[in-house]
C-alpha cells in the first residue's frame, strides 16, 4: 500500500496483490463471476498480477525511458514562447508529495497504461476544475471504478470510486486526471497491452511453468511402467512410489536404471529437444515484446546486433513508442492540470529521439554543394579540441562559387511555435469550451424537459377515447414521461442498496472465520449460508430502505395514471394494494438476499477448494459485492421501480372503473428485444395477467425462459425490462 492509501485509509494495512505468474486469458479461479468476466477485457487485477518475466521487462523498459522525460513549461507571447525554468507547477510535477519523485510518478503511470490502459492522478486539495493541487497521488487502477451516468445519452462519467479494503472513496471528476489508452469498445476506460496480449503472455507463462516442471520431475517428461507380473494394486502403487523417490528430481538425473524382473520402462511424452524448447521461448519471448513495440536491444539481448542496427533499433523505440506514450502523457496534462495555473502556459519535453547525425550531414552536404560550412578553426575546436591556428578563422569555399544574392525580408507574422500572438492556450481554450458544452447541455436538457411536459399536459386535455386512438409514437411522450418520473426513483433505490451491500460486506468479511471453518481436510463439510450473514436481519433492513421509496412511487403513479384519464381524486395506496405493496418488497429482499448467499457460498467454496487464504477468500467476497454494486443494484433498482410503477397504474386504472383491459406497450428503443418485441400491443383484461408464474415465454428468435418469480400482470418481463401498459377499452361514462 503506498503512503497515498495509508494518507486517505484509516482501516489499516492492505494486503499486497499475489505476485505469482497465473494464466492471465484463461484462469478466472479468483474471479467470482467467470462468465461476466470472459465477456469484457481482461480485468485489471489479472493484469497487473503478471507484472514478471518478459511483461516485466518491456514494461520496465518502457517506463524507465519515459520516467527519465523531463517536462518544460513554456508561456505563451506575441512574437515568441519563452521557457520557464521556475513555477510552482514544475514544483509540483518534479515533487509530486511526500513520499513520491517526478520520476517514479512518470514511471508508475506508464507501467499502469501499458498494463491496464488506465492512469489515475488524484489531485489533492482541488474544489473544482480552477483549483491548483497540493500534491499528485498515484492511484491503483485495479481499485479504481470509473462512475458512468448510462440513463442519458451522450453517456459522461459523473465520478470515481476507490475501494481500499472495506472502505470506498468517491471522487469528483475535477479531482482525477484519467489517463487511457483509447478502447474502441469502451469511450470511458482504456485498455493495456497486456489485456490485449493475455493469450501470448498465458502461452509463455505456461512455457515457463512446462520448463520448470521438467527440471522438478527428471530428464524425461513422464513415463509409464509396464510389467508381466502379476503384482496387486498396491505392490504397483509401491513400485512407482519407490521409483519416483528413486530417479525423479533434477538430482537423481542420470542414474543408472534397475527394474524388477518383468518390468520395462516407456517414455510417456517428449523430451525438451524433441519440442524444440529453444525456439518455443524465442517465439513467445519476440510476441510479447513486439505487442510492447520494444525492441530486443532495449532488453539487453544483443545477439545478431552491431552498432548500426543498435542505433536503428534504439531510434525505433524511441521515435515509435517513447515519444508518443510521453505526448500522449504530456496532452492529458496539457487539457486537465496545465490551465488550472493560467491561460498562457503549455507544457512540452525532452525529445528522446536521438538524431540522425548522418542524415543530417548528408542533407546539409547536398543543400550547401558540399562546400565547408565551418572555418577550420571551429573544427578544429570542436572535434579535436586543438587550439586555433593563424589564418584558420574564414570559411573557405570554392573560386567557382557566386552568390544568389540575400533573402528578401518578410514582415514577422508569427512566433517561433508558428502561432499568430496567441495569448491563450489552446489547452485552456479546450477546458473553457468543456466547461460551455457542459452548461449548454443542461440547458437543454431541461427544455426538453420543460417541452415534454408541456406536450403530456396537451395530451392529457384530450378525451378518454382519444386517448385509445393515439398512436405508439404518440403514445411515446406518455412514456417518457413515465421514464422520466420513474428514474429518479430507480436512482434512489440503487443507491440504497449499494449501501445495503456495504454494510452486509462488512458483516459477511467479519464472519468469514467461521463460516469457513469446518471447510477442511478430506472430510470438508460445505459452507452453512447462515454462518454468512442472518437472512432474517438482511430481510428487514431491505425492506426498510425500500418501503419508503417504492411506496412514494407507487403513490406518484397511481395518480399520474388516474390523471391521464382525467380523474384528480383517487389514491391507490388502499390496504389491499398495500399489503400487495410490503408482499412485493417481501419477496424482493428475501430473492435478492438468497442470490447473495448462494453466490458466496459458491465462489467460497470454489476457493477454499482452490486453497485460497483468509485473506484472498475476503477478495472473493470483494468480488461478489463488487459485481452486486456495478450490475445487481442497477439491475434490481430499475426492473423494480418499473414494476412498481406499472403496478400502481395498473391499479389506479382498476379502481376508478373506468379502464376494462390494458395493452402492453413496448418503447421504441425497446422493441428489439426477442422477449418484449412479440409482447407490443398485445391485450389482456384489466383483472387478467399475461403470464402466470411458471409459464414459458418463447422469444421471436426462438429463445425460451420460464416465469419463475412472480405472476406477470404487468411490465416487467424480464430483468432490466423498460415496458409500460396503456389503457386499451375504456368506459366513456
Amino acid at each position: 500500500m503506498n503512503r497515498f492509501e495509508r494518507l486517505i485509509s484509516k482501516w489499516g494495512w492492505i494486503r499486497a496483490e499475489k505476485a505469482s505468474a497465473p494464466s492471465v486469458a484463461s484462469s478466472y479461479s479468483v474471479n467470482p463471476f467467470t462468465l461476466w468476466a470472459q465477456n469484457k477485457k481482461i480485468s485489471p487485477e489479472k493484469a497487473l498480477e503478471v507484472y514478471t518475466g518478459w511483461v516485466y521487462a518491456a514494461t520496465r523498459a518502457i517506463a524507465m525511458e519515459v520516467s527519465g522525460l523531463e517536462h518544460k513549461l513554456f508561456k505563451m507571447g506575441k512574437e515568441a514562447d519563452t521557457e520557464i525554468f521556475e513555477h510552482d507547477l514544475l514544483d509540483l510535477l518534479n515533487g509530486v508529495n511526500d513520499y513520491q519523485t517526478g520520476i517514479e510518478l512518470k514511471y508508475v503511470t506508464a507501467a499502469h497504461l501499458e498494463a491496464v490502459g488506465n492512469a489515475f492522478w488524484y489531485l489533492e486539495g482541488v474544489k473544482n476544475d480552477t483549483d491548483k493541487p497540493l500534491a499528485i497521488h498515484i492511484m491503483t487502477p485495479s481499485k479504481v471504478k470509473t462512475v458512468v451516468n448510462r440513463e442519458e445519452f451522450p453517456t459522461r462519467i459523473q465520478g470515481y470510486e476507490y475501494r481500499l479494503g472495506q472502505k470506498t472513496y468517491s471522487f469528483k471528476p475535477y479531482e482525477i486526471i484519467h489517463f487511457k489508452y483509447p478502447d474502441p469498445n469502451d469511450p470511458f476506460e482504456g485498455i493495456g497491452t497486456i489485456q490485449s496480449i493475455a493469450q501470448w503472455v498465458d502461452a509463455d507463462n505456461y512455457a515457463m511453468e512446462f520448463n520448470r516442471r521438467f527440471f522438478l520431475n527428471g530428464a524425461r517428461i513422464g513415463g509409464f511402467l509396464e510389467t508381466d507380473a502379476a503384482y496387486t494394486p498396491e505392490q504397483l502403487e509401491y513400485l512407482k512410489t519407490s521409483f519416483e523417490a528413486a530417479f525423479k528430481g533434477v538430482e537423481n538425473a542420470y542414474k543408472v536404471l534397475a527394474l524388477p524382473k518383468g518390468t520395462k520402462y516407456e517414455e510417456g511424452g517428449k523430451t525438451q529437444k524433441d519440442l524444440d524448447f529453444p525456439n518455443l521461448m524465442d517465439m513467445m519471448r519476440d510476441r510479447i515484446i513486439a505487442g510492447f513495440k520494444v525492441p530486443r536491444t532495449a532488453l539487453g539481448i544483443t545477439d545478431d546486433v552491431n552498432r548500426a542496427n543498435a542505433e536503428a533499433t534504439d531510434y525505433v523505440f524511441a521515435a515509435r513508442t517513447i515519444k508518443p506514450i510521453m505526448k500522449f502523457i504530456t496532452s492529458y496534462l496539457n487539457e486537465f492540470l496545465v490551465p488550472r495555473y493560467g491561460d498562457e502556459y503549455y507544457l512540452s519535453f525532452t525529445d528522446p529521439v536521438p538524431e540522425d547525425r548522418a542524415q543530417k550531414m548528408d542533407e546539409m552536404s547536398k543543400a550547401t554543394g558540399g562546400a565547408p560550412v565551418m572555418s577550420a578553426n571551429e573544427a578544429r575546436q570542436t572535434y579535436f579540441g586543438l587550439d586555433p591556428v593563424e589564418g584558420g578563422d574564414e570559411v573557405q569555399i570554392p573560386f567557382n562559387f557566386t552568390p544568389l544574392g540575400a533573402p528578401i525580408q518578410q514582415p514577422k507574422q508569427m512566433n517561433q511555435s508558428g502561432r499568430k500572438g496567441i495569448t491563450k492556450s489552446r489547452f485552456a481554450m479546450n477546458m473553457k469550451k468543456r466547461q460551455s458544452i457542459t452548461k449548454t447541455i443542461a440547458e437543454k436538457a431541461a427544455a426538453d424537459i420543460a417541452e415534454l411536459i408541456k406536450d403530456i399536459e396537451q395530451i392529457k386535455s384530450k378525451n378518454r377515447a382519444e386517448i385509445t386512438q393515439l398512436s405508439d409514437d404518440e403514445y411515446e411522450k406518455i412514456y417518457k414521461g413515465f421514464a422520466l418520473r420513474v428514474t429518479p426513483y430507480e436512482k434512489k433505490q440503487r443507491t440504497a442498496i449499494e449501501d445495503f451491500n456495504n454494510k452486509q460486506r462488512k458483516e459477511v468479511i467479519a464472519n468469514l472465520p467461521k463460516a469457513i471453518k469446518g471447510f477442511a481436510g478430506a472430510e470438508a463439510k460445505a459452507i452453512n449460508k447462515n454462518d454468512l450473514f442472518d437472512l432474517k436481519d438482511s430481510m428487514s433492513a431491505f425492506v426498510d430502505l425500500s418501503t419508503p421509496i417504492l411506496y412514494e412511487l407507487a403513490g406518484r403513479e397511481g395518480k399520474e395514471a388516474a390523471a391521464l384519464l382525467g380523474i384528480s381524486d383517487l389514491d391507490i395506496l388502499s390496504p389491499e394494494v398495500r399489503k400487495a405493496l410490503d408482499r412485493a418488497i417481501e419477496l424482493l429482499a428475501e430473492s435478492y438476499n438468497e442470490t447473495t448467499r448462494d453466490m458466496l457460498k459458491g465462489k467460497l467454496e470454489q476457493g477454499l477448494k482452490e486453497g485460497l487464504s483468509q485473506d484472498e477468500l475476503a477478495d472473493v467476497v470483494n468480488g461478489v459485492y463488487d459485481y452486486s454494486d456495478e450490475v445487481r443494484a442497477e439491475q434490481v433498482a430499475r426492473t423494480e421501480t418499473f414494476r412498481i410503477a406499472n403496478y400502481s397504474t395498473q391499479q389506479a386504472w382498476k379502481q376508478s372503473g373506468v379502464v376494462k383491459s390494458q395493452k402492453w406497450y413496448t418503447a421504441a428503443d425497446e422493441r428489439v428485444c426477442p422477449y418484449c418485441a412479440p409482447m407490443n400491443g398485445k391485450i389482456i383484461s384489466i383483472d387478467e395477467d399475461f403470464f402466470k408464474k411458471g409459464d414459458e415465454v418463447t422469444g421471436s428468435d426462438g429463445s425460451k425462459f420460464q416465469v419463475d418469480y412472480s405472476n406477470v400482470s404487468a411490465p416487467p418481463l424480464h430483468v432490466s425490462c423498460r415496458c409500460y401498459i396503456r389503457p386499451e377499452e375504456i368506459s366513456l361514462e
